[in-house]
């Protein structure tokens, strides 16, 4: 059985300060289903979710669990259709209120998606 909505996660690297990771959307994920039918794009949200996992899945690896509160600044350049294979990288910055990660998503070395996800720490 496959997710719903699924992606192939190519293997993170980098420390928690640092996350980088790729990803793959099928073109026959549900991410496409109605969006758009003759030209299918990746939704931004995809995208989006698609970050916000490898930041969780990393400081997890860290022993931290986080929850995605928000997200900022968020700027869509390019669309991304099935079989594309984009890169990410986030960055963990200084934040009061909590942990902020800026991030950027490329497709061939162009610019796909950029912005920053705002996070709260789930005490254990």
């Amino acid at each position: 059985m496959t997710a719903r909505f699924r992606h192939e996660h190519l293997p993170l690297s980098g420390k928690t300060e640092h996350v980088a990771a790729a990803a793959r959307f099928p073109g026959d994920s549900d991410w496409f289903s109605g969006h758009f039918p003759g030209n299918p794009i990746v939704p931004g949200v995809a995208l989006i979710a698609l970050v916000a996992e490898a930041v969780i899945e990393r400081e997890r690896g860290e022993g931290r669990s986080l929850a995605i509160t928000g997200v900022r600044r968020v700027r869509f350049r390019m669309p991304v259709r099935p079989d594309d294979e984009v890169t990410l990288e986030a960055t963990r910055m200084p934040n009061p209120q909590g942990p902020a990660y800026a991030f950027t998503v490329c497709l061939a070395g162009e610019t796909v998606c950029s912005g920053v996800l705002i996070a709260a720490i789930i005490p254990s």
